[in-house]
């Protein structure tokens, strides 16, 4: 029995990036740490705010729903909310089931009737609505219900997966979403910030929180063959040279950083 690096208890997990074993109390610290540096850079908590936790039925929002809830538990100025956009799939009937187990007040919004009909035209394999497509309608419902910011559970796996597509195809502005989260000076008037809290914890440790902690959720597909095969490389990629994924975070970051440095000497300039 292998036991954890930090204590006598049995490991729950390997953690081939750190090196490390960790039991599921340990475990548990690890990730909470990550999600707290991760909330504390968006600058967007020092008050209060209303924030809407986008959930999709996936382990990520399931998780991500949850760690917020806990973090915050104390905090009378953060109220939360669930976003349930509901297409009568699997996603949504677990992202209801996963709101109430976590005693979320829920805003279900029904999927409109002309993409609930354009997926039954596709049978017998319809595509899943696209990031963009969901997010525009989370974002209308978001401001409707007087929302300062959305949480997504978008995981490592997700990010690394988007970065490297990105990197792929040449196209930098394609991190435009992601990039805007950690930037508050960036947020444009009338935009609400977009924050993936779960960004520097990988896929299997997000699917591992969610089991331990007896969280309900779908098992959700990619958007497309692209990302799906993107993800298989990279995860293979990652297996070889452990923290690959985390490289891509910290570009994507550095990315931010330039960028950010660059507006605002070009704001600067434009007030001499």
């Amino acid at each position: 029995m292998t036991r954890c690096c930090k204590c006598p208890m049995p490991a729950v997990i390997y953690q081939k990036y750190s090196g490390m074993h960790l039991c599921q109390s340990h475990f548990d610290d690890d990730v909470h740490r990550k999600v707290r540096e991760t909330l504390r850079q968006t600058g967007l908590f020092a008050h209060g705010l209303r924030l809407a936790l986008a959930m999709d039925g996936g382990k990520g929002s399931a998780v991500m729903a949850n760690i917020i809830k806990d973090l915050f538990a104390r905090r009378r100025d953060i109220d939360l909310v669930a976003l349930i956009l509901d297409d009568h799939g699997p996603g949504a009937k677990a992202a209801r089931i996963a709101s109430q187990q976590l005693g979320l007040r829920a805003s279900i919004d029904a999927l409109p009737v002309s993409l609930l009909n354009d997926r039954e035209a596709s049978d017998p394999a319809p595509d899943p609505i696209s990031f963009a497509q969901k997010m525009r309608m989370m974002t209308g419902l978001a401001r409707e219900m007087g929302a300062d910011a959305i949480a997504t559970g978008h995981d490592l796996d997700d990010v690394a997966t988007d970065v490297f597509i990105s990197y792929l195809e040449g196209d930098l502005d394609g991190l435009q979403y992601g990039r805007r989260e950690t930037r508050p000076d960036r947020y444009e008037e009338g935009m609400i910030p977009i924050i993936q809290p779960l960004r520097r914890i990988p896929g299997k440790e997000v699917r591992l929180y969610a089991l331990q902690h007896g969280l309900c959720f779908a098992e959700m597909g990619m958007e497309d063959e692209l990302h799906r095969e993107a993800r298989q490389e990279l995860c293979r990629f990652d297996s070889r040279h452990p923290g690959t994924k985390y490289s891509l975070l910290r570009s994507l970051e550095k990315l931010d950083l330039e960028k950010s440095d660059r507006s605002g000497s070009q704001r600067s300039k434009a007030f001499k």
